[in-house]
């Protein structure tokens, strides 16, 4: 029985930090462009399909591609 209400205590922490972390933020939606991690520092971009480093997949993610048919 004491287990339970542990688990359910600390539960109910973690909802209630989120909810002060979040309290007065403004959510956005955010649009932008999903890579997939193809090693330490090589990024895929899931449209296009070309690899870049990070900080060469950060500029892509600004620019307008389109997928390689």
């Amino acid at each position: 029985m004491t287990e339970i209400y542990l688990c359910d205590s600390l539960i109910d922490m973690a909802a209630d930090a989120k909810a002060q972390r979040d309290a007065g933020s403004i959510h956005t939606d955010r649009i932008g462009k999903v890579f997939i991690v193809v090693a330490q520092d090589v990024r895929r971009c899931q449209i296009c399909e070309q690899l870049f480093t990070r900080r060469a997949a950060s500029e892509h993610a600004k620019a307008a591609c389109r997928p390689i048919s």
